[in-house]
């Protein structure tokens, strides 16, 4: 099998388990409801599950995208590409400085009162920031398979 083929492949599983993680986040959320125990364990879930297996697969896919540019499949002048790694540092910044503070903070207020105003603020916040870094990867994945010129 072609080296390259190789990077395409692990880059397509590490999509799928990067953004499969990140699509559960709302669904575990909504059933921990407002039971602070439930709240705080899946809080605290959703973290790890960010910085062991979502983060992490985010990684691979930069590693092996660049690995199939520089393998000669595509070209760092490619106009999807370019808007792809564009987007893929704005999801980064934002996710380090802005998302990875506010589920903290949410984790915070869980902590002392799931049903404060604080902790209302605080879920607003991440939850907003979750879904516009999710609309972001979208519009990623949009480009990767629609490879428009």
């Amino acid at each position: 099998m072609d080296l390259v083929l190789v990077f395409k492949l692990v880059h397509i599983v590490a999509a799928i388990v990067a953004v499969g993680a990140n699509v559960t986040y709302a669904f575990w959320l909504r059933l921990a409801g407002r039971d602070r125990d439930r709240l705080v364990w899946t809080i605290d879930g959703i973290r790890r599950l960010d910085r062991t297996i979502a983060n992490p697969a985010y990684g691979v896919l930069l590693v092996t995208g660049m690995l199939m540019v520089l393998g000669g499949l595509y070209s760092f002048g490619t106009g999807w590409i370019v808007a792809a790694i564009t987007l893929y540092v704005i999801t980064a910044i934002v996710g380090i400085t802005l998302y990875g503070p506010a589920i903290r903070r949410q984790l915070a207020e869980a902590e002392r009162d799931p049903w404060s105003a604080a902790y209302v603020a605080a879920e607003r916040r991440s939850n907003l920031l979750g879904a516009v870094t999710f609309l972001i990867v979208g519009v990623i994945i949009v480009l990767m398979v629609t490879k428009p010129v």
